[in-house]
């Protein structure tokens, strides 16, 4: 008996230790480029047995039990794998595994700016990308985009008025004129509307934001000479529906909503947000720092792909806003005397409708149809001194925009050739009949080839030619037409997997106008009509070249990267506004011979575990070259810093820490500001379909009339005072986000 049980406890350890003896060996590899991954995790599901990959890429896994295993795989930036076996196996076998790179981290996004549809990774142009920025943006700002633009380097909003808030966005230290802003390639915005943009666009409905820094009008025409901002609207791809509500302890409060569906062949998405806002004055000096607005937005779009070569959309957009700043009585009240006088009124409203048809003619060539149309009305009232005296300004911009565009996309090529057509009209409301009316007019033809050649796993080449013709008119002068030929081009090359290059530059312009931002605090007030007898349109030229370092180290998987870009850029005769001396102001181009806009952006990103360091510094030199002196660009901060420190556990909690630096600044006054220093926190807490978020801005309370008073001459109103700080100091917000 007792020989029996020893035999028994013989034959059991005798097992224990045989299905113990297991173990397994990998190569892990990108599923792309074939490179090792240095640092990936691999690990028995339900068990602690695991290890890293060494600097060959290569890990062993023993002690693994009998039976069936399920071995994951996981590498930051990479779709997590798992793996199915049945142990035991042969053990002398080296098994490969290839990860895919995770198409929502930044390298994988696919950019739709440059028409190539290439990985930002693979594109020669330089080409930053916002994405998962968009959603912590919309807990801090629901209602614009203004916040969410200024997340990358070198990007400035400039605040244009004190008391309508209006504002720019400016690139790499140039005047937001130069910088042009589209929707989905579609340039809907700039002109009458161009200081309002960026506060009557949600962020709710974007899918990524696709910044290009430097001139880069070969892509789009004229206006991108500081660069350009693509805003990448979410398709019908997946069922979806979100409700935001926010409330602000300054008065704001906002409930959006946005829907997706996606039904056989047809699909839509919906977002329709309301905005309102308080009057607020943080200083309590009767004038309103933070305007009363109250602002509804409507974007339906309805997708169709009747067979899978076949891509239709067609969108609209229905904006429209109130806005009122100026004495916190009048606001109120609505009733005016010697002490409450001053206000500025402003109401807008924006209809636009975009169509695009996409067609696959083989295997790599694709046509692509677009055509928009759009009506922008608005009305600025300005109530300037105790006498009553009042300006008013208004009028409609209508803007048309057709293309046509052949893409050949072969493996080592990528071919885009095109047509467009673009009008741009102002009408003027005339409020007074001795007033000579500011209507102008430009018709635009232009003409586009674009190639992208892979001529090398580590060398790319991008070469790009446009050919615009303008014709542009007032009532009172013409240019009779001006032709553009507008070269640029852009390589990259990979030294290795952790080293790129990147060395590009182009030609742009733009056309005079008389909607810059140095008019609006004006009201657009006593502006002389452009006179196209004698002006000309702005020409650059610029490039820029960066290096970027990325890699993973340790056996934390953790990520670093690196980017060091320097940029310059050329304008030609820039167009200023000046006073004639009789009270009035022109545009000209007598006073300065260049703008130059010159200096480097450096960028630290590291991701250790659920933490993840931005770190961005700029220095801008921006000047005016005359005959005999050079000057500043005003209010443009030399040095500057943005960052973040982000901490997210997916599906749980997602945490944010910002702050931003600016240096002294030029004010038009000739003297100069104080340097700046703002930072905010925003926390999300997610339980199941259900976001709460609650976020803290400016909490150091960086405000201008802790400085000095807004009030200012010549009727001790705000209307003239230059912005080079926030207006509204500390506020916190919070709100709900619903996912059904």
């Amino acid at each position: 008996m007792i020989s029996k049980h020893i035999l028994t406890v013989f034959l059991t350890l005798l097992a224990s230790i045989s299905i113990a003896q297991n173990s397994f060996n990998a190569l892990v590899l990108d599923s792309a480029t074939h490179d090792t991954l240095i640092g990936a995790a691999i690990a028995i599901k339900g068990t602690s047995n695991g290890g890293s990959t060494d600097a060959g890429g290569n890990v062993s896994i023993t002690d693994i039990p009998n039976g069936k295993q399920i071995i994951l795989v996981s590498y930051l930036g990479y779709n997590t794998k798992e793996i199915n076996f049945t142990f035991p196996i042969e053990e002398d076998l080296l098994y490969i595994i290839q990860l895919v790179a995770d198409g929502s981290e930044l390298e994988e996004v696919l950019i739709e700016a440059t028409r190539a549809n290439k990985s930002v990774a693979d594109l020669p142009t330089r080409t930053e990308v916002l994405t998962e920025e968009i959603d912590e943006a919309a807990s801090m700002e629901a209602g614009r985009i203004s916040h969410l633009i200024t997340h990358s380097t070198g990007i400035q909003v400039q605040t244009t008025s004190a008391s309508s808030n209006g504002a720019v966005v400016r690139i790499q230290g140039l005047n937001g004129r130069y910088t042009q802003m589209l929707k989905d390639g579609f340039p809907l915005y700039g002109g009458f509307s161009g200081s309002l943009d960026v506060l009557q666009i949600p962020p709710l409905d974007l899918k990524q934001v696709e910044y290009i820094k430097g001139s880069a009008s070969t892509l789009y025409g004229g206006g991108a000479i500081g660069g350009l901002i693509n805003l990448v609207t979410k398709k019908a791809d997946k069922d979806e529906t979100l409700l935001h509500i926010n409330v602000s302890h300054i008065g704001g409060k906002d409930f959006n909503a946005f829907s997706s569906k996606r039904f056989g062949k047809w699909g839509f998405t919906n977002l329709a947000t309301l905005h309102t806002q308080s009057a607020y004055d943080p200083d309590n000096d009767g004038f309103s720092d933070v305007p009363q607005v109250s602002k509804f937005n409507f974007n339906p779009k309805l997708f169709y792909y009747p067979d899978n070569k076949t891509e239709l959309y067609f969108g609209a957009t229905i904006t429209k806003e109130d806005r009122m700043g100026g004495s916190m009585n009048l606001i109120k009240n609505q009733y005016a005397d010697t002490v409450d006088f001053y206000f500025d009124k402003q109401k807008s409203s924006r209809l636009t409708f975009q169509s695009s048809v996409k067609r696959e003619l083989s295997e790599f060539t694709s046509v692509t149809l677009k055509n928009s149309a759009s009506s922008f009305n608005r009305l600025i009232k300005i109530r300037e001194n105790v006498l009553g005296e009042s300006s008013q300004f208004g009028g409609i911009q209508t803007n048309t925009f057709s293309e046509v565009n052949l893409n050949v996309n072969k493996e080592k090529h990528n071919l885009s050739i095109g047509l467009n057509t673009y009008t741009e009209s102002f009408s003027e409301e005339q409020f007074d009949t001795t007033i000579q009316v500011r209507d102008q007019h430009y018709l635009t033809y232009g003409v586009f080839v674009n190639h992208l050649w892979d001529i090398h796993k580590k060398f790319a080449l991008e070469t790009g030619l446009r050919t615009d013709y303008v014709q542009a008119q007032t009532d009172y002068t013409e240019n009779n037409g001006e032709t553009f030929v507008l070269p640029r081009m852009s390589a990259l090359y990979k030294l290795n997997k952790h080293y790129s290059l990147r060395l590009g530059g182009g030609m742009g312009y733009r056309m005079p106008t008389i909607f810059n931002e140095e008019a609006e605090p004006l009201g657009y007030n006593r502006i002389n009509a452009v006179n196209f007898n004698e002006l000309k349109a702005e020409r650059s030229y610029g490039g820029n070249f960066d290096v970027k370092y990325r890699s993973t180290f340790g056996k934390e998987n953790v990520l670093f990267t690196f980017n060091q870009m320097f940029f310059y850029n050329l304008i030609d005769n820039p167009i200023l506004l000046a006073p004639n001396g009789l009270g009035d102001y022109f545009y000209t181009d007598v006073f300065a011979n260049e703008l130059i806009s010159q200096g480097f952006e450096s960028q630290i990103k590291l991701t250790v575990h659920k933490f993840t360091w931005f770190f961005g510094y700029t220095y801008t030199d921006a000047f005016l070259q005359g005959n005999d002196e050079t000057s500043s660009l005003t209010l443009t901060p030399q040095h500057s810093i943005k960052g973040d420190l982000l901490f997210v556990i997916d599906g749980v909690w997602r945490i944010g820490w910002d702050y931003e630096y600016k240096s002294e600044q030029i004010l038009t006054s000739g003297l100069e500001s104080r340097a700046l220093f703002t930072t905010g926190i925003v926390v999300e807490r997610t339980i199941k379909n259900f976001v709460i978020f609650l976020n803290a801005e400016n909490f150091t309370d960086t405000r201008q009339t802790r400085y000095e008073s807004l009030v200012s001459g010549p009727y001790n109103t705000p209307q003239y005072t230059d912005v080079w700080a926030p207006l509204d100091g500390f506020f916190f917000n919070g709100g709900l986000k619903i996912k059904l």
